[in-house]
């Protein structure tokens, strides 16, 4: 991959997370001349996405990259990658929770495990949920998301030959979708989801063969994800009245699953249209958020504790400038986590 286009990749998985960050933090009113500028910070979970796509692009890429094609190489870097950093952010989660009780705190042992299995959902917002997020760190809904991403495509790609690998993923990932209005719940919805995380992986087919992502070759892709849009706007159409008995219905079930597929399309489409039109704008637009990405991961993982819920700054008596503070604070942590931490014992693990 030449090194403008993985710096634009970078550039917007920096920008994802510290969106993110934002639209957990701020609050949802922000007045400047007299417009809300708050409402374009509502969009949060559109944020994560983004993720799964350059996430499916990504472990394309360096899948096709390998020489090792073993399952015990792709399990190993995939466990730590993703492992790793997170066992320190429950650590920390913890940690904070016995500082507030003043005590060893109750540490949720079956919501650890759960945890760990990579079982978690947000639990207040989507039915059949196994286990919610360790410590109320509602984004790490999304990691559950990726590792079994990550093992089914494993699978798939192992056992199934190249040319019919998108058929079967189109089978798969509509077949869940239509049980979903039946009977929503963990396995199904991963599946359904996957359909999202495989658009990346298309898009890095096409950069891996030298081609272009033409809006003829991702046309497939787009009628997978109108079939799943489709079948869910249905399904809100049966179960509207489920939201009521969520506190934020626009991001619970049944309008979250549909947010989320009707934004997967326009991600695809944009990034065909802004490909047209020779990516102008996005180094002056996104281009600095580069020198996020290689902490993004733990930007996101930490910034619930590090941010949103710290209160140390308080007697600052400025949001702006306590906020400010935390954010930075956040990033730097997120540095020493993830680019010197976690590649020092990358290395002492697998070299």
């Amino acid at each position: 991959m030449k090194k403008p286009r993985l710096e634009k990749l970078e550039a917007v998985r920096g920008f994802a997370a510290l969106y993110v960050v934002f639209f957990h933090a701020l609050p949802q009113k922000i007045y400047l001349f007299g417009i809300n500028v708050g409402t374009l910070f509502r969009f949060g979970p559109e944020s994560v996405i983004v993720f799964f796509v350059l996430s499916g692009f990504v472990i394309k890429y360096t899948y096709e990259k390998s020489k090792d094609k073993s399952f015990k190489h792709y399990f190993v870097r995939r466990f730590i990658r993703l492992y790793v950093p997170l066992i320190f952010i429950f650590i920390l989660g913890y940690t904070l929770k016995c500082f507030r009780e003043g005590t060893l705190a109750n540490p949720e042992i079956t919501t650890l495990i759960g945890n760990l299995f990579m079982l978690q959902d947000v639990i207040t917002q989507k039915p059949g949920v196994v286990v919610g997020s360790y410590m109320g760190d509602g984004v790490l809904w999304s990691l559950s998301y990726e590792w079994w991403f990550y093992m089914l495509f494993f699978l798939l790609t192992s056992k199934i030959s190249d040319d019919k690998l998108n058929k079967w993923v189109s089978i798969i990932t509509i077949t869940a979708a239509a049980s979903y209005l039946v009977y929503p719940f963990i396995v199904n919805r991963l599946a359904m989801y996957f359909a999202i995380w495989w658009t990346g992986v298309i898009f890095a087919k096409h950069y891996l063969a030298g081609e272009r992502s033409t809006l003829k070759k991702m046309m497939p892709q787009a009628y997978v994800l109108f079939a799943i849009t489709g079948i869910l706007l249905i399904n809100y159409l049966l179960h509207r009245s489920a939201s009521s008995t969520y506190a934020f219905p626009l991001a619970a079930y049944p309008i979250i699953e549909l947010r989320h597929f009707g934004f997967a399309i326009l991600v695809m489409f944009g990034a065909l249209l802004w490909q047209e039109l020779r990516w102008r704008g996005f180094d002056p637009l996104l281009g600095i958020f580069k020198y996020l990405a290689p902490c993004s991961y733990v930007i996101y993982i930490s910034h619930a504790y590090l941010v949103v819920d710290a209160t140390y700054l308080k007697f600052i008596n400025n949001k702006v400038i306590e906020y400010g503070i935390y954010i930075l604070l956040m990033i730097a942590f997120s540095y020493l986590l993830e680019v010197v931490v976690y590649n020092r014992i990358r290395k002492k693990l697998i070299g």
